[in-house]
């Protein structure tokens, strides 16, 4: 009998053990499975954060216009057709049209074509300048003019008509007309003396009264 019982006990014990060990075990299966933490160092780190720019700072522009360099291109001859070289002169070298006009008895109107010095366009500039400096900047370019005039013949006189002023490309920089301009006596050994004896004729000498 006390065989039994001993044997008994055991069983009793084994099983107590082993009920133990599976509530244990079923403890280590309730628990909920570790879920991987995601590394916020290396998530914040990724995240790049895009540079400042500095603002772009633009020097303000100046309001006077820029000065254009005048032209080394040559100036531009007239043509042989219609216009003829006459001379020279300190403002330039001067054409004269063939064809003239005749405004009245003993009037006729002559057109010049002149090719401006250096010393002329630039005192021509600074005369503008004192009126219009935006317009003075265009005559950087001022390469010649054409001129009409009226001379008396018998009078040996002239009056000036019109002037227009031209850049190298042939585009108008000014123009001026007159209207009723004053008679003038026309100077000896000048451009205009040169044209008066060409299409008037030599100057008529006063003749001496006899005694």
């Amino acid at each position: 009998m006390n065989s039994m019982k001993g044997l008994d006990m055991k069983k009793i014990s084994t099983v107590i053990i082993l009920a133990f060990v599976m509530m244990l075990l079923l403890a280590g299966c309730v628990k909920s499975p570790s879920v991987p933490m995601k590394d916020e160092s290396n998530v914040k780190s990724a995240v790049v954060t895009p540079p400042v720019k500095e603002p772009t700072i633009v020097p303000p522009t100046s309001s006077e216009p820029a000065v254009v360099k005048p032209p080394g291109s040559p100036p531009r001859i007239p043509d042989s057709h219609v216009w003829e070289h006459l001379g020279k002169t300190r403002s330039g070298d001067t054409y004269f049209a063939k064809k003239i006009v005749t405004a009245s008895s003993g009037i006729i109107a002559v057109s010049t074509y002149k090719i401006v010095t250096d010393d002329f366009r630039k005192q021509t500039i600074e005369e503008v300048k004192n009126d219009n400096l935006k317009k003075s900047i265009k005559y950087q370019n001022y390469e010649h003019d054409v001129r009409i005039d009226e001379i008396d013949c018998k009078n040996n006189r002239y009056r000036v008509k019109e002037v227009t002023h031209y850049d190298e490309k042939g585009n108008v920089l000014d123009s001026y007309q007159y209207k009723n301009e004053e008679w003038k006596n026309i100077p000896v050994l000048t451009g205009l003396d040169a044209l008066r004896e060409k299409f008037c004729g030599p100057q008529k000498k006063p003749s001496k009264s006899k005694k």
